[in-house]
């Protein structure tokens, strides 16, 4: 099984390098300066509403930045982009998706005729969750013409 475009293994190595020198680097800043390294986390927290729940404390998420954890989770975020295509106004990649039940199916399957699929993706982060009510709102105004689909993607952060 091949990769399905030349150079692919090539950019792989050149995002395997800069993500390898990215955890690296925050590792040992945060290690020599962790008020302000943390200061600039939290201050990333504010701008994607991370740090703007209440149920959701710093001491949550701070610590899981430059973990193996996040570096295999960014690493295989930053790989999949790299075969992300679409168009502005095109179809969605038909990517595999799991139910609930454990079936295995495509978003296309979700497509309904000609209405508009409007896929919302997310994790239990709380940018993700401090948001859910607009989303709700969101599909209660337009469920006449568009169906929603959420998608759970994997969480960037260390687990239990």
């Amino acid at each position: 099984m091949g990769l399905p475009c030349p150079g692919l293994w090539l950019k792989r190595l050149w995002v395997l390098l800069q993500v390898a020198v990215h955890v690296a680097v925050g590792k040992v800043l945060l290690t020599l300066f962790p008020e302000r390294v943390m200061q600039h986390i939290l201050s990333i927290g504010q701008k994607t509403g991370m740090a703007r729940n209440p149920h959701f404390t710093p001491d949550n998420w701070v610590p899981t930045f430059f973990s193996t954890q996040y570096f295999w989770f960014v690493l295989k975020v930053r790989w999949q982009q790299l075969e992300d295509v679409t168009e502005r106004g095109g179809l969605a990649p038909n990517c595999p998706v799991v139910r609930l039940s454990g079936q295995r199916c495509n978003i296309w399957d979700f497509m309904q005729g000609n209405r508009p699929l409007v896929l919302n993706f997310g994790s239990c982060t709380p940018s993700f969750l401090f948001k859910f009510d607009q989303f709700k709102r969101l599909i209660e105004d337009f469920s006449s013409i568009a169906d929603f689909l959420i998608i759970y993607i994997e969480e960037a952060h260390a687990s239990g």
